[in-house]
């Protein structure tokens, strides 16, 4: 890239969520702003959870920035003209701060937090000088000094403290009171504030965010907020085509045939069930842009370290079999979608569906339709698996599947065969139990195969007569791979006729590239 590129890609605003920042540097913000007019125009305490790099913090700073200095940083933005409120006294409780806390003094971290907090605003408590560190009654007794809808409170990630301590029950349970304690006070006082906005990933009943908040707004799996957070298409061609058509130089590809992979790979989500469109990973789409030299980047699995709630679920020995059907699809009933479940008690199809490794595709009168939304995230949720159950990445190999590619186009199968044994044998001593099934070795050795420009995979692609099992691609040759299970029944020769006939025969690799 040219030095004046460089500049340009100083313009992308990937891991900040500061909005005065990004506006004043004049980075790209993508204008969701007609969005937010509707959620701060209200009056009711409002909820919104999405999966974790989807900007809930940034959508937090913009209000910041609304309420406490008015159109100031919302120039040119469509809010600009519609905006008419005064400006408001607002606190940021960040609840991601106490993920890690111990249960043993989270009560007293709660309350330094919300000392810290509300005291920034000029409003301060005293009670923590005379012993008492009750989270609800310092808040309690800071409400009383504040002036009835002269303040905002915005509360980040209410859970994360809950799905940092899902695997200690009795850690959770200490937490969870505190936090009934702390919301139903929050609730007491709600007409102390102009507007309370709450975050988070899960929709949990067990706390009284949603018990004691009566009149509580959730928006989560609303049609009109489906993209408040993401880029739609049409976000991606109006703020950054000129990024993609970059790449696509960088990458020797055609911009239309890259607009085609970053929509296999990062696009996809929906979270409303009536919703007419589908959102990017804005972290991923930006991760990619900054740097294309890279590829297409599996930016979900490097940026979620080991999600505790979700690994959970996959240390099940059955989890490959229950998600990996044909059509890797869950059917659902659209009322578990708006269900509230206990923390500890989340169906594993529901709790991954609110982190964003499954998303809502089909859907009938009654039904949904639960699938991975993109490649990206359904490599993740296999890796993240293999690491569930203490299987990590062999050296031994990465070499191996470096070359696959090319190995792939000189039609060198003993080093492809190589390589899966390489894959396989590193396996094998924690994960022998699932050798029994042909889909999850398939989707071992999908798991461990990057993902790029120079090879793309693909598993379980659709034919006019079936699925194959996996297809790796590169620029110049699609190979198609048939896995079967050999036994003392089944030799090896037979087995291997039976792929051989079945790829012919459900035409296999004919499929036009999608």
């Amino acid at each position: 890239m040219t030095d004046d590129n460089l500049f340009h890609i100083d313009r992308l605003p990937l891991g900040l969520n500061g909005f005065s920042d990004i506006r004043t540097s004049n980075m790209i913000y993508v204008d969701k702003t007609n969005l937010i007019f509707d959620i701060a125009k209200r009056r009711s305490p409002t909820f919104f959870s999405r999966p974790r790099r989807f900007g809930k913090t940034l959508l937090l700073n913009t209000l910041s920035s609304l309420f406490e200095n008015g159109i100031e940083d919302f120039r040119g933005l469509d809010i600009e003209k519609k905006w008419q409120d005064k400006t408001y006294q607002v606190v940021r409780l960040d609840f991601s701060t106490l993920a890690s806390t111990p249960a043993d003094i989270f009560i007293e971290s709660l309350s330094r937090l919300l000392i810290r907090q509300f005291k920034m605003q000029g409003i301060v408590s005293q009670l923590d000088e005379l012993g008492i560190i009750r989270p609800n009654t310092i808040l309690g007794d800071i409400c009383e000094k504040i002036d009835d809808n002269s303040t905002v409170l915005l509360i980040d990630e209410y859970d994360a403290p809950l799905l940092h301590h899902i695997d200690k029950p009795d850690e959770l349970q200490n937490i969870m009171n505190v936090l009934n304690d702390f919301y139903a006070t929050v609730k007491h006082y709600t007409y102390k504030f102009r507007l309370i906005f709450i975050t988070g990933v899960t929709r949990t009943s067990h706390i009284s965010i949603f018990s004691a908040f009566n009149n509580l707004r959730d928006i989560s799996l609303s049609e009109q907020f489906n993209s408040l957070l993401g880029f739609t298409q049409n976000d991606l061609e109006q703020y950054f085509d000129e990024y993609i058509d970059e790449s696509a130089k960088i990458l020797n590809m055609k911009k239309e045939d890259l607009y085609q992979r970053l929509e296999q790979y990062y696009d996809g989500f929906q979270f409303a069930i009536n919703a007419k469109e589908t959102v990017y990973n804005p972290w991923s789409i930006l991760s990619f842009l900054t740097s294309p030299t890279d590829g297409l980047e599996n930016y979900w699995f490097q940026s979620a370290g080991s999600p505790s709630a979700v690994m959970q679920y996959l240390k099940k020995d059955n989890f490959l079999e229950s998600l990996n059907d044909e059509n890797n699809a869950i059917i659902v009933d659209k009322d578990e979608l708006s269900s509230r479940y206990e923390i500890t008690n989340i169906p594993a199809h529901i709790l991954l569906f609110q982190s964003g490794y499954l998303t809502i595709h089909k859907r009938s009168d009654d039904t949904a339709e639960l699938v991975y939304p993109n490649n990206e995230v359904e490599d993740s949720i296999l890796k993240l698996y293999l690491l569930a159950n203490n299987l990590k990445p062999n050296v031994k190999f990465d070499k191996k599947i470096k070359n696959l590619a090319e190995n792939i186009d000189q039609k060198n199968l003993s080093s492809i065969v190589d390589t899966f044994n390489a894959i396989l044998n590193d396996a094998v001593s924690t994960l022998s139990r699932i050798f029994q099934d042909e889909r999850s070795v398939r989707d071992i050795i999908y798991a461990a195969l990057p993902q790029g420009i120079t090879l793309q995979k693909i598993k379980e692609r659709q034919t006019n007569k079936g699925f194959s099992d996996l297809e790796l691609l590169t620029k110049k040759t699609r190979m198609v791979i048939e896995f079967k299970l050999t036994n003392k029944n089944r030799n090896e020769k037979s087995s291997l006729q039976e792929a051989i006939n079945q790829i012919k025969n459900k035409n296999y690799g004919i499929a036009a590239f999608h």
